[in-house]
């Protein structure tokens, strides 16, 4: 756990102190150098310059380069980082992360993503939050504590996945490598909030995940000239059926953990965002405080699963009737339900 107050400590501005300055410079730079590498799946990926990156990073801060690796796949690569413990006994504590980022491109921006900007004290630039920040605080956190001299029981292990946002293939060669972990802190899997002065408010860890699912609906029709149309349209057919999807809402849930982020987290929210929270935390089935929640994209996926298009494809000329129409809906399944459950 104490990798967790290291984090948070690098993480929030108005906690540090001054013997963190460098620290805090460094995980700033790294951040920035690896904003600036465009570390998307296919043609010209540079997650494996990313891993580069933290290596020479971690090397220069201590680390030994036998203990840093990295190890190529596809077009991509994973690191893991081994800063040996103590007490061989003890299994290690992991810590994780990925260095890839979602396709962006440039003419949907107001900024490039690929160049780090900083405004009025935010960071800009595809990372910036998920994750390459966080995998700059997790470095230069893990040589500020080889600086002070710190010297852990059990060994830890800073573990960088490479495509965790398309295939995930190195994640699971990570998950293989890594099967006698006694813990894995998920760097991806916490965060906070500032408020308007920009001074923290609190501190959140994530208890789980929801469950990650893409389903592929596709319409197929015969085809034929655009001047003898007739039913069904495949394009027509598809659209009918977004618009079902779209509109479907999933049954509102509440868990134990949920219960208690919306009961400790009401106090600093809005007034109307609060007040849904506090009623959702203690009748999942209040209409009000739901559509409240539904309508804050802060906090729609708190209350349940969630489903919407993301993608769709169709036709193949200008002047003909579509043979194929394909839309891809991307769904995040609150805890406890099957990707076949959600899928019917």
């Amino acid at each position: 756990m104490w990798a967790s107050a290291v984090l948070m400590a690098a993480s929030i501005g108005h906690a540090k102190s001054a013997d963190h300055e460098r620290a805090d410079a460094q995980a700033l730079d790294l951040a920035k150098q690896a904003i600036a590498l465009r570390s998307v799946r296919g043609p010209g990926n540079q997650a494996p310059q990313v891993a580069a990156l933290f290596k020479a990073a971690l090397v220069a801060g201590g680390f030994d380069a036998e203990d840093v690796t990295i190890t190529p796949m596809d077009d991509t690569a994973f690191l893991l980082a081994r800063w040996k413990g103590q007490d061989p006994n003890l299994k290690p504590v992991v810590i994780s992360g990925h260095m890839d980022v979602v396709e962006a491109k440039p003419a949907d921006w107001e900024r490039d993503p690929f160049t780090p900007v900083i405004e009025n004290g935010f960071l800009y630039g595809r990372g910036s939050s998920d994750m390459k920040l966080d995998d700059a605080l997790a470095v230069a956190a893990l040589i500020e504590l080889k600086r002070e001299g710190y010297k852990p029981r059990r060994s830890i292990v800073l573990a960088l996945s490479g495509d965790e946002e398309t295939a995930m293939k190195t994640t699971q060669l990570l998950a293989k490598q890594l099967p006698d972990a006694e813990l894995v802190l998920n760097v991806d899997g916490t965060g906070g909030q500032l408020d308007a002065a920009g001074k923290p408010q609190y501190f959140t860890w994530s208890g789980a995940e929801k469950t990650y699912a893409d389903f592929e609906l596709t319409v197929t029709s015969p085809g034929g000239h655009s001047s003898r149309p007739y039913d069904p349209n495949a394009i027509d057919e598809l659209s009918a059926a977004l618009v079902r999807i779209g509109q479907y809402k999933f049954k509102p849930e509440l868990s134990e953990l949920t219960r208690a982020y919306f009961t400790a987290a009401a106090r600093y929210e809005r007034p109307e965002i609060a007040s849904a929270m506090r009623a959702f935390a203690t009748d999942p089935t209040d209409e009000k405080a739901i559509a409240a929640l539904r309508a804050d994209p802060a906090t729609v996926g708190k209350i349940g699963t969630t489903c919407v298009a993301t993608m769709i494809s169709g036709g193949h000329a200008r002047n003909a009737l579509p043979q194929r129409a394909t839309a891809n809906i991307n769904c995040r399944i609150f805890p406890g339900h099957p990707r076949a459950q959600i899928m019917e």
